[in-house]
């Protein structure tokens, strides 16, 4: 969504945050650019916390969910709380950190550009094009405002089309949903500045950084222009044009450092081309 209204001139991503959320300026987020937000640019303290990934989980979750509050709880109790509590530990764009309050301040953003809800404006923008069955759900804070970087719910069937507009290079049958610039630009190539490899966040520090990162999607580098949305407990939306493959994958995977990573993008890849080899037997 951030990248259709980048496309319509309506965001500017090389604009620091607080331009369009005035209350967040002097904020890891707010002092940030909105390319930094779309990369994981921050490099972000929290209430003076030393920054911990998991910890830093368990107090969002604390925030959006009372009752994952620990006993005596004195926190924030909102999403907008939370993101005023955010201190700049490094320069933005200096590295790369997986952490949410990037996307929450990015939907506030939205929200200010646009004048509705994130779940209003993803029923405008996408859902309501895509020939989505079900509804989708967000879940709330207790301001009643939507968390982005979690909570989102969906059948499997509507997330494959989203995927499958996509692939499509964001048309649905004749008539086209996103810009294909959009879509075209998702593995178009990280903007100087920001890292080239990453690493997913549950994977080990001593694994190769093989994955880039390009406005909040994973591009695994192969060679058939792959890319992937990765929700923490193995949801995937995988999209690979080359290989004319979309494939959704729910999942409850263990996260802990004495669990491997499930690699399921090598398992997306091998079936793919399999797929597609049949296929093109199939042909000749």
């Amino acid at each position: 969504m951030a990248a259709v209204l980048a496309h319509q001139g309506l965001l500017d991503r090389a604009a620091r945050t607080s331009f369009y959320v005035p209350e967040l300026a002097g904020t890891a987020f707010g002092d940030a650019r909105i390319d930094d937000l779309l990369h994981m640019g921050t490099q972000v303290s929290y209430a003076g916390r030393p920054f911990d990934k998991s910890i830093e989980a368990q107090r969002y979750f604390a925030v959006i969910a009372p009752r994952l509050r620990p006993f005596g709880y004195s926190g924030p109790t909102t999403i907008r709380e939370h993101l005023l509590t955010a201190r700049a530990v490094g320069a933005p764009g200096s590295g790369f950190v997986h952490e949410n309050g990037n996307v929450e301040a990015l939907a506030e953003v939205l929200r200010r550009i646009t004048g509705v809800s994130t779940s209003a404006l993803l029923g405008e923008l996408l859902w309501s094009r895509i020939g989505a069955e079900e509804d989708a759900y967000y879940v709330l804070d207790g301001d009643g405002v939507e968390a982005a970087s979690g909570g989102f719910s969906a059948t499997a069937r509507d997330v494959a089309r989203l995927g499958e507009m996509l692939r499509c290079r964001g048309a649905v049958g004749d008539r086209q949903v996103v810009p294909e610039e959009v879509v075209t630009d998702i593995v178009g190539g990280v903007p100087d500045g920001y890292p080239r490899r990453v690493r997913l966040p549950a994977a080990p520090p001593t694994s190769s950084a093989t994955l880039s990162y390009h406005d909040l999607w994973w591009i695994p580098n192969d060679a058939h222009g792959s890319y992937m949305a990765s929700g923490i407990h193995g949801q995937r939306l995988f999209v690979s044009p080359g290989l004319d493959l979309v494939v959704v994958h729910f999942g409850s995977q263990v996260v802990s450092p004495a669990v491997p990573v499930v690699p399921l993008v090598q398992a997306f890849l091998r079936l793919g081309v399999h797929l597609d080899s049949t296929a093109g037997a199939a042909t000749r």
